[in-house]
Formats: C-alpha cells, structure tokens, sequence
C-alpha cells in the first residue's frame, strides 16, 4: 500500500494555504480551512508558521456573522525575492523580483554586436550569467526568505525538467547542459526553461487569475508560443511545445533554420521585417549607439515617420494569420504579443487585430489580442524560479 509521508504531507499542506493566501487579497483562518478542507486546528497551526517565516501578516479583523471578529491575513509580497535572467542574441536582461513579480533590480548587458553573428562562445554567455546573477545578488533587498532562486529563459528547445538544452537556434548552440554549469556556481537552486514559456508565465502571475487560459506568443529574431492552459504552463512530454515559430503558413516560402520552408517566424519576426524593407526597396536604417537596427526603426515611426509603414503592414497581416490559427486550435481567454517586435505594436496592432478577426473562427474572434509586459520574460524567469521554491507541492511516497 502507498502512503504519503507525514512531513510531506504538512509541507503539501502548507503549499496549499500559502497558495490560498496568496491568491487573495485578504483572507481568515475560516475561509481558508473552508476551501481546502483542512481543520481550523491544522490551519491555524501552518498559518503561525508562516507568520513566523513573515509569508503571512495579521491585518486586523473583518466583519463578524455572530460570534468574535475573524482575524484578517495578508500575504507578504517581499518576503522573498528571485532572479530572473532574460538570455537573448544580443543581451542579457536581469531582474531581481518578489513574490508578485515586482522588480527591485534590473540591468540589460549587451553581449553581441549582431543578430547575424552566429558563432558564440558557450564559456563567455556562461561567464556573462554568472556576472550578472552574483551583481544581483549583491542588490537583493533584506527579507525574511532572502533570495530562493535564480530562473533563466533561453530562446530554444529546453527541458525544464533536467535544465538540459537541445537546440537555441538563432544561438546555433545544440545538446548544452548549461544547468549543471551553473548549478556548480551557486548555493541557490537554477531552474532553465524556454523564454516564451517565462514570458506567459509574468502575464498569467499580474493576472491573479488561477485557471486562466493565456497564449504569449513571443516575437523576436524567432517567434515562441508560451502556452498557460487552465492556470498550468504546458510543456509538453519533452519540453518542447509551443514550437507555433514552426507551423507552415506559406508553402514554400522562407527557408528556415529548422530545415522547414514557410514557418510562421519567417513572415513575423524582426528577421522577416528586416526582408520586408529589402523587398519593398526601403532604406534600412543604421544601428546606432543609442538603438539596434529595430528600435531606430520603431524610433523613427514614433518621430512621425510613415516610411516603413508598408513592412510593418504586412509583418502585421502574417502575425494575425498565425495568431488566429493558434486561437482556433487552443481557444484560449487571451493572447499577449510579447518580444521585441511587441515594441511596434502601435504600428501593428490595428492591421494584426483585423487580419486575427477576418482568420479566427467563431468566437475566437472575440479573444483580446494585448501587448505583453516589458521585461515580461526576465520577470517569468524570477516567477517561475520563486514558483519551484516556495509554491511546488512535494510529495514523498513510501511503501
């Protein structure tokens, strides 16, 4: 016969008040034994544990329906804090985050001169993270928890189970276990995962919405879905879903790096508006030392300039087919663009939103389409790392 071990079971049901208290604004002992089922005794006896380790706060009373004044809980937002690390071609953006995902620190450090420049070191992006998670450390402001754990979000194929990568295309970096590397490092547990993946995750945590069904399609020099299905992100059996970058939606169009030819990131990421201009014979603008070439592009747009309104037109029109071929497959509640070319969305969401609206079907024409949160992708890292440490249920069985 199986049986869960006593302590696991106290730490699982701790995991469950915390998640309760959490995910409301203000609560009571009552309410709390009330919806997870646990005696008033066990939940009194975890809500003083957790006021001892200052997750919990008393705050006051509310109103009575007979009898004494229930005591108020509020949950401590700053009794812990992560570290989130956003990993992309040309940067490395580091947050340190609360429990709600309000940063206290951040610095971008940029790493590479262009998204053409293929060939990258391994030991220097590892050296990078380092540098940047021990800064962090250093401005991680006094809680009662400290810091718990450091995330980090790569633009590729990654199992967030082992940490293992297996393939950061635009990185051209294949079969990296990174996670040991870092591991090693600190004293703190790493967690790994997919950018897109982080970046849904920063949406659905400023929602509070517990079951919410939330699509982040991640629009960079690729393209990335982020897939939170019913309040869970789905990875898929090996980590690899929400590879939407990768659907056909032209036939034979766009050699892909996948191998592939028309994949949905060949018609609506930075790389493919940067092709548009080329077709259309419009001038590219020069990075400068203030902006890459995308944000002088974006920069010059919010000057007044009407000059690459036509790439941004049809970057545009290709997000709204993909887009609308994701909702009609998953139906979801929301779809937040997020990445880099989420910077544009002014310029693009007039022309996406009516292409989305004219491909979904049904209903799905309904589901909002808004632009994600910046540095949404740093603070999921930092959410998902806190996530693991505090708010996992760990189960030990034994015989």
């Amino acid at each position: 016969m199986m049986n869960i071990d006593v302590s696991a079971m106290r730490l699982l049901n701790r995991a469950s008040v915390l998640n309760f208290i959490r995910d409301h604004k203000l609560t009571t002992r009552i309410a709390i034994s009330e919806a997870t089922g646990l005696t008033r005794a066990t939940v009194s006896s975890l809500v003083e544990t957790l006021m001892e380790e200052g997750f919990v706060e008393e705050v006051g009373y509310g109103v009575s329906n007979g009898g004494r004044k229930p005591v108020m809980l509020k949950f401590n937002a700053d009794a812990a804090y992560s570290i989130g690390i956003d990993l992309q071609i040309s940067h490395l953006t580091t947050v340190v985050c609360n429990i709600r995902g309000d940063i206290a620190y951040k610095n971008v450090r940029h790493l590479f001169n262009s998204p053409g420049n293929q060939k990258v070191d391994q030991e220097s992006i590892v050296a990078s993270i380092q540098m940047e998670a021990k800064s962090a450390l250093e401005h991680v402001p006094h809680a009662p928890q400290g810091i718990v754990g450091i995330g980090l979000a790569l633009p590729g194929l990654v199992n967030f189970k082992t940490g293992f990568v297996y393939h950061l295309p635009n990185l051209a970096i294949s079969d990296w276990n990174v996670h040991d590397l870092l591991q090693n490092q600190f004293a703190l547990p790493v967690y790994i995962d997919n950018d897109a993946n982080c970046g849904v995750f920063a949406e659905y945590q400023k929602r509070h919405s517990p079951k919410s069904s939330i699509i982040y399609v991640n629009a960079g020099i690729g393209v990335g879905v982020g897939l939170m299905l019913n309040g869970q992100i789905y990875r898929g059996k090996d980590g690899l879903a929400g590879e939407f970058g990768h659907m056909t939606i032209k036939e034979d169009g766009a050699i892909c790096r996948c191998g592939n030819r028309g994949c949905f990131e060949q018609y609506a990421s930075e790389q493919s508006l940067l092709r548009y201009l080329e077709e259309l014979h419009i001038n590219i603008p020069k990075s400068t030392e203030k902006h890459s070439v995308l944000e002088q592009i974006i920069y010059e747009s919010y000057l007044g300039s009407d000059l690459y309104a036509p790439a941004f037109d049809r970057l545009a029109a290709f997000l709204g087919i993909g887009i609308a071929n994701i909702a009609n497959a998953l139906n979801p509640d929301e779809i937040v663009l997020g990445g880099r070319i989420s910077m544009a969305y002014k310029f693009i969401s007039d022309s996406m939103t009516t292409t989305f609206q004219h491909r979904a079907i049904s209903r799905n024409r309904e589901i909002p389409l808004v632009m994600g949160y910046v540095n949404g992708v740093a603070i999921g890292a930092a959410g998902i790392a806190m996530d693991e440490a505090l708010f996992a249920s760990p189960i030990a069985i034994s015989d």
